[in-house]
């Protein structure tokens, strides 16, 4: 089967990234995804990948894409009219999926609030031939609500410094506006005006509330509806790098859809070109094809400026924890700086090693990818200086560059998690503390503050930022409190404290704080 092709496309104002599956024999149909939004959406980017591929090995040609204001797509959520948007994102997805394949009736497949927007277009158009909604929110207001009180209880199980954002409400690491929230509130599966599609499947995860209310609504407006029960929202619910596939609701909705009677006949497709946009896709290392998004400097720089690489953080796409990679990156390039946001082998959209699984925090060839990730940018980009940065366990891999040799001009390392045990499990998984433990674990640290002389003595520009007490640092701090006071005096080695948030960053406020301490109080030295 061909590879999944990534493209920008839409108006070039305000241009979206998407991923069109050619069907590997194709049957005639289409399929368009509409991802769910915020942390949902964060969380559901594995199964989408994997339920595209599955429908494309069915012989449907898809089209998955980001929103505006969402994944690698162009814009912010901090932008008016964001469901307004939305809604003409979907009507562009929807002609790009038929103009690329020749479809004439694609189908929907909407989760959560993507779900919800997903019937809402269906509605206003006569050419959707079925729509999947998977555990839908019955209205945008519902959607908001929930995820608003989840976020609060965040806060209570995690405390942080909280500075409320004004005129809106924060949902997890995203922002919705009042307006947002008002617009939301009109979206309403009950409300429905005419049927969105003959044919739609309820695929229900077991928590879904104002079923049967929905059922009768969409039956009363003429479609056949069929009500499903999957696996489970786990997937939804766990950190990513825990999750696993919700495999048995990525077949129903697969088999439903190759269920369904043949659509009509479709007619030559003609690809347009791609929507010109300054950030690009690309792929590295050749023998595997890795997957990345560059983000070039908005102009060129008087000087020559090193290129930044950003690692995944955990099991987390290109995008980074709360979409922060993005942010990061294109602030990045405000100042001049080439930014290289990669996955790692399994992450993402990058396939796994051969022989290895998806998903894993510490890849196998973790750093062979990220050597080839500096191949390409010295010989596509013109880089001849880096900088490697990451969260989590792309701050782990990046101390282990810095520490392993001297070719880097700087590093930054956010909230690393186990520094040289590239071994997330054993970490997480630690016992009860014993004479023996102890002894260990104050080696391991001084071990991890000997690497921050290694990375002093490769004369590399070291910025440790660490929340606090995040786990890993806090590791270091107990049992090697001396060497680590001793390390923050190294030349061009600067630790830097946020209190108050949490390992991933999840409120607006240690968010913007993030973005600026990198920015203002690092890059600035670079330029």
């Amino acid at each position: 089967m061909p590879p999944a092709q990534p493209f920008y496309f839409g108006p070039t104002a305000r241009p979206l990234f998407g991923w069109y599956h050619a069907p590997e024999a194709a049957r005639g149909d289409g399929v368009v995804l509409c991802s769910p939004l915020g942390l949902d959406g964060t969380r559901a980017h594995w199964s989408y990948r994997h339920l595209a591929e599955r429908l494309a090995t069915a012989g449907f040609a898809v089209l998955r894409f980001d929103w505006h204001g969402t994944g690698d797509s162009a814009g912010d959520d901090g932008q008016p009219d964001r469901v307004a948007t939305w809604v003409g994102d979907l009507h562009l997805a929807v002609e790009e999926c038929k103009r690329r394949s020749g479809v004439r009736r694609p189908a929907l497949v909407g989760m959560r609030v993507g779900a919800t927007l997903a019937a809402h277009v269906a509605a206003d158009r006569d050419d959707i031939g079925a729509l999947v909604l998977w555990m839908p929110a019955l209205t945008g207001a519902a959607w908001v609500t929930e995820m608003s009180k989840l976020h609060k209880l965040y806060l209570r199980i995690v405390p942080q410094t909280e500075s409320p954002e004004p005129d809106g409400e924060e949902l997890l690491g995203s922002f919705a506006s009042n307006a947002t929230i008002a617009d939301l509130a009109r979206v309403d599966l009950l409300a429905l005006p005419r049927r969105p599609a003959p044919r739609i499947l309820l695929l229900d995860e077991g928590a879904m509330r104002g079923a049967a209310e929905l059922r009768a609504r969409l039956t009363e407006l003429g479609a056949e509806i069929e009500s499903r029960r999957g696996a489970g929202q786990k997937f939804l619910l766990t950190v990513p790098h825990r999750a696993t596939l919700p495999d048995p609701s990525i077949d129903t909705i697969v088999d439903w859809l190759r269920a369904l009677p043949p659509g009509e006949a479709a007619v030559a497709p003609s690809t347009a070109p791609a929507t010109p946009f300054d950030e690009r896709p690309v792929r590295f290392r050749a023998d595997r094809g890795l997957f990345g998004i560059v983000v070039p400097p908005r102009e060129p720089p008087p000087s020559e400026r090193p290129a930044i690489i950003l690692l995944n953080a955990g099991a987390v796409n290109r995008t980074g924890p709360h979409r922060l990679y993005v942010t990061l990156a294109r602030r990045w390039a405000a100042l001049g700086f080439t930014v290289l946001r990669v996955d790692l082998s399994g992450i993402g959209d990058s396939p796994a090693a051969e022989g290895t699984a998806e998903n894993l925090v510490y890849p196998r060839d973790g750093l062979t990818d990220i050597a080839a990730a500096r191949d390409f940018a010295t010989r596509e980009l013109g880089a001849r200086r880096f900088i490697i940065a990451g969260l989590c366990s792309g701050a782990d891999l990046a101390f282990q560059v810095a520490r392993r040799e001297g070719r880097l001009d700087g590093v930054i390392m956010m909230n690393p998690r186990t520094f040289l045990e590239l071994n997330l499990g054993r970490v997480e998984g630690s016992g009860p503390s014993t004479p023996e433990s102890e002894l260990a674990s104050r080696d391991e640290s001084l071990q991890v503050t000997a690497g921050f002389r290694q990375i002093s003595a490769h004369d590399i520009d070291a910025l440790l930022v660490v929340s606090q007490p995040d786990p890993g640092i806090d590791f270091v701090d107990r049992h090697a409190p001396d060497a680590m006071r001793e390390s923050e005096g190294l030349p061009r080695f600067a630790r830097v404290n946020i209190p108050g948030t949490d390992h991933t960053f999840t409120t607006i406020s240690s968010q913007r704080r993030i973005v600026e301490l990198t920015t203002s109080e690092y890059l600035v030295r670079h330029r």
